[in-house]
């Protein structure tokens, strides 16, 4: 009887071992959101209500639960009493997961229910996606603070090489304004280019009429 009770508590302990996400009782995003800030993690929030079952035992597998564990701080919400936050992200029926970066904007959600396996990959895609678009704008920022300091040093035509890269990258972000400015940058640079190249030619000229001056000088003392 013993041995019998011990194997049913270990068969219902099966499920919490295999897969469990932290849920985080915080009911104040803004708060959860500082949390995830200070751990550099993202935001999951979970909508249901009374007919999700089959997705809560998505999140429950060890796969998907271990992946939301490492990544984020994830919020389970009841769609009927967590109306303001639904209303905020447009968030309609439930089951709804919508991850969050650290300062609250959207970076993707999964709407109705999806098999473990396909949730899985999904919600990697979205890590993987916001990590690529956040190495690609380290990388943009980067090429526009080396291109702003060649420009300031008088260096055109390398500070323009780098507003390129700068451009391409923000193209690739889609950050108009960005982009504008390095289009600027460019075409001043440009100009600064055109202007160094007449300079020195304008030197050069003189020079060389110095230089031929200097020797039918010397010629006519002759």
């Amino acid at each position: 009887m013993v041995k019998k009770c011990v194997i049913s508590i270990i068969l219902l302990l099966i499920p919490l071992v295999s897969g469990y996400v932290n849920w985080v009782y915080e009911t104040d995003l803004n708060t959860v959101c500082e949390m995830a800030k200070a751990e550099n993690k993202l935001v999951l929030l979970y909508v249901y209500d009374e007919w999700t079952e089959n997705a809560d035992r998505i999140l429950e597998d060890s796969k998907v639960s271990e992946y939301i564990n490492s990544h984020f701080y994830a919020m389970k919400l009841y769609k009927f009493t967590s109306k303001a936050i639904c209303e905020a992200y447009g968030i309609e029926k439930a089951p709804t997961v919508v991850f969050l970066d650290a300062y609250g904007e959207e970076i993707g959600r999964i709407e109705g229910f999806l098999n473990a396996e396909d949730f899985y990959n999904e919600m990697k895609e979205t890590i993987e996606a916001r990590e690529f678009r956040e190495k690609l704008r380290d990388e943009a920022y980067e090429a526009l603070t080396n291109a702003d300091s060649l420009y300031a040093k008088g260096k055109y035509r390398e500070s323009k090489e780098q507003y390129n890269i700068a451009l391409n990258k923000f193209k690739q972000l889609g950050e108009k304004e960005k982009e504008e400015y390095c289009k600027s940058k460019i075409s001043d640079a440009d100009l600064k280019i055109q202007l160094d190249l007449l300079r020195y030619g304008l030197i050069i000229f003189v020079a060389v009429v110095a230089f031929f001056a200097l020797i039918y000088y010397i010629s006519a003392k002759k």
